[in-house]
């Protein structure tokens, strides 16, 4: 049975095996692998994106029910709207003088170049008549570039008449990917169940996780009679694939990698901004780098808890709700909770139909590692 300590209740330590198992199962990494609970069940490009356009928290286990996360576009724009390379900030690295002979050289060019072209052209031009400042000047005009472009891009995508923030993959996109991977079978046994997850990327005590069922708490009496239970799981997937997210055309890797690797005035137009969103408690500390999806999920769970009369009842009317481990409520003809009770024994059987993906969890990174820099 699993070894509870004082500090940490039977849900949690029953789900941190679970954690443990899925991952070692389906070959996922504990230093990046978030569990969603519950499972999102996207039916179209909206809800899917919907799902992974978020800051995750930083939790092992993501209670949608309780984290209410800002979502991943917005706190991206908001970044890039407070990004700015004025040109008084370019005039003051290459000294005043020579701003004066560049413009006069600028203005004598016909036709102007194209804003694209003027890192290069400034820098051709520098290094015959200010060498000393020609590899500021061409980083603070390329800077300008970066800011300016992401800001037009991003442009489309708000105001009353937005695009969607898009991203990769779209619905079609993950069925079809889910269509062509593998199928996998695995087993999980709570007696032989290892709850340990002091070297996964967080700590596994969550705050308010479920109990049994879907909105119930961990600490009533019938979520820890069945957390102390010996518990059996058989789950089989017809296929699964961990698949990875990537925001669609308004979204510039660059630009956000030097807003993160920059605290000055410019880029920012406010020297508290960065640690607003990238600091200790900032609210773009993390993203989602990649899903895991399955579909035909097949699992039955048994547990030895002698629940009375009463308690089967509970269970029983509540199952509609969404059981351990998966808490995705039934839903018409996609998703179906079943359970059968007796005087020590307890069977619950989840399955979803075929062509239906389930998002079981996110791969997390931090924001330097998202953006490749550590």
């Amino acid at each position: 049975m699993i070894a509870l300590d004082t500090s940490t209740d039977a849900v949690t330590a029953l789900t941190d095996a679970w954690y443990n198992q899925l991952a070692a199962s389906l070959n996922l990494s504990i230093r990046n692998f978030q569990l969603l609970q519950s499972p999102a069940v996207p039916s179209s490009d909206q809800s899917l994106w919907d799902c992974f356009n978020v800051v995750p928290p930083v939790t092992l286990k993501y209670n949608r029910w309780y984290y209410h996360q800002s979502a991943f576009f917005n706190q991206y724009a908001a970044v890039v709207n407070g990004l700015s390379f004025p040109e008084s900030a370019f005039m003051k690295d290459i000294g005043p003088d020579v701003y004066l002979q560049w413009t006069a050289y600028l203005n004598s060019i016909t036709p102007p170049p194209a804003p694209n072209m003027l890192p290069t052209v400034w820098f051709q031009w520098a290094m015959l008549h200010a060498p000393s400042v020609a590899n500021i000047g061409r980083s603070d005009l390329s800077t300008q570039l970066l800011i300016s472009g992401a800001q037009a891009i991003l442009d489309p995508y708000e105001g009353p008449d937005a695009l969607p923030a898009d991203f990769s993959p779209s619905f079609s996109e993950l069925k079809n990917t889910l269509r062509a991977s593998a199928r996998t079978n695995f087993s999980f046994d709570s007696t032989q169940g290892n709850s340990d997850v002091s070297n996964s990327w967080v700590p596994g005590e969550d705050p308010n996780y479920f109990g049994i069922w879907t909105g119930s708490s961990a600490a009533l009496r019938i979520s820890r009679k069945f957390a102390l239970s010996k518990i059996t799981i058989s789950a089989s997937f017809d296929h699964f694939a961990v698949i990875p997210v990537r925001p669609g055309a308004w979204y510039n890797s660059s630009l956000l990698h030097q807003a993160w690797a920059s605290q000055s005035v410019p880029p920012w137009t406010d020297g508290s901004n960065w640690a607003t969103y990238f600091g200790e408690n900032g609210t773009l500390t993390h993203a989602v780098g990649s899903l895991l999806a399955a579909d035909g999920i097949s699992l039955t769970l048994t547990s030895d808890a002698n629940f009375t009369t009463e308690e089967q009842a509970v269970i029983s009317v509540l199952a509609v709700m969404g059981d351990w481990p998966v808490y995705c409520p039934a839903g018409s003809t996609i998703i179906s909770n079943s359970i059968a009770s007796a005087p020590g024994s307890l069977t619950i059987r989840f399955e979803t139909a075929p062509g239906n993906p389930v998002i079981l969890g996110f791969n997390v990174f931090n924001i330097g590692n998202y953006l490749g820099a550590a």
